[in-house]
């Protein structure tokens, strides 16, 4: 059976776009002063991590809970899931793979999916996709990450990805000529590449 990795945000989804436009209010389950709560979110919506040695800080709760919402909120690209149907009618297994920590939002994933009409036989969470598709005989990605994109044609692994402007400018981005990803607009353009 043909198997393909596909990720959700920002590739499936409008994961970044949302992150920007929704208005979050703060409330008492946020435990923070409106000062704090502002400031944090500004930052997750500059994409800070966690620093430092702790694993769990009021700051990465925080954001947990704002990419939670964002995940809740986030709109299907309508080629994207259809390109996700036209694989379920094509016999093909399709693999979410996805960095977001499925240990505390597996469940609400896996709605999202099903309230989009978005087929899929496995959800999994990988920090490295492009192993992860090595190691699993994975030939073909479908992800948005500056480093899969970059890496993926020295795993064997063909990457195709959202052509953006965010793409372009990173730097540890090679040329499409040397990493060998492909960029696309819309999905459609994918179907002849995943068939030869």
């Amino acid at each position: 059976m043909k198997t393909i990795a596909i990720d959700l945000d920002d590739t499936l989804n409008d994961f970044t776009e949302t992150l920007q436009r929704t208005e979050f209010v703060r409330d008492d389950t946020y435990a923070l002063s409106e000062e704090v709560f502002q400031e944090y979110l500004a930052k997750v919506r500059r994409g800070a991590r966690n620093r430092g040695d702790l694993l769990s800080t009021e700051f990465s709760y925080f954001r947990y809970k704002i990419h939670q919402r964002c995940y809740e909120l986030a709109r299907p690209r309508a080629d994207g899931a259809a390109f996700m149907r036209w694989l379920r009618q094509n016999q093909w297994r399709i693999v979410i793979c996805t960095y977001r920590d499925l240990r505390r939002t597996q469940d609400g994933t896996r709605a999202w999916l099903r309230a989009n009409d978005i087929p899929f036989d496995h959800l999994f969470m990988a920090g490295n996709k492009v192993v992860f598709c090595k190691v699993w005989g994975i030939e073909h990605l479908v992800d948005d990450d500056a480093f899969n994109i970059a890496y993926g044609a020295q795993y064997g692994v063909n990457v195709y990805y959202p052509a953006g402007v965010r793409h372009l400018a990173a730097p540890a981005n090679p040329t499409p000529a040397t990493h060998g990803a492909r960029a696309f607009q819309n999905f459609d353009e994918i179907i002849p590449w995943i068939q030869g």
